[in-house]
Order: structure tokens, then sequence, then C-alpha cells
């Protein structure tokens, strides 16, 4: 099954920008396991995997500003 990670909830922020990418397309990684980390002008979020699998795609870059229906990257779940 492909999971898509997107951002949630990041309250009333506005502007959301990608802080880092800890993961790389073809990783393995576990349910829990940070994938990404999104700033606001408030906190920093990090993304994790709901469950365990393969990163398919990232799909934004370092230092993107994305809205909150943005899909960050896809997993395959195991």
């Amino acid at each position: 099954m492909r999971i898509e990670l997107k951002i949630g909830d990041p309250g009333d922020a506005e502007e959301i920008e990608v802080a880092n990418i800890y993961v790389a397309v073809g990783d393995r990684v576990n349910a829990d396991e940070r994938v990404l980390e999104v700033a606001t002008d408030k906190a920093n979020m990090e993304i994790v995997a709901p469950a365990g699998g393969v990163v398919l795609e990232i799909r934004v870059t370092l230092g993107q500003v994305v809205d909150t229906e943005t899909v960050l990257a896809v997993i395959e779940a195991e």
C-alpha cells in the first residue's frame, strides 16, 4: 500500500519550509522513523513514517516552501 506523507496540522502557519530531508529514494524506514522536518515561523515539526516500508518518492527539496496539502514523500508500506 502506498502512503502519502503530508504535513498534517501546522496550526495557524501560512508558510512551511522543508528544513531537513533524512531519507533518500530506495531507503527502508521503520514505523515512526523521521523522514522529513518542516519549519514554520513558530516551530519545527518532524514528519515520521506511519508504517515501515520503502521510500518511493521525495516530492520536495530542501528549503522549498509548501502548503499543508503538499505530498512530501511516498512510502510503499510493507
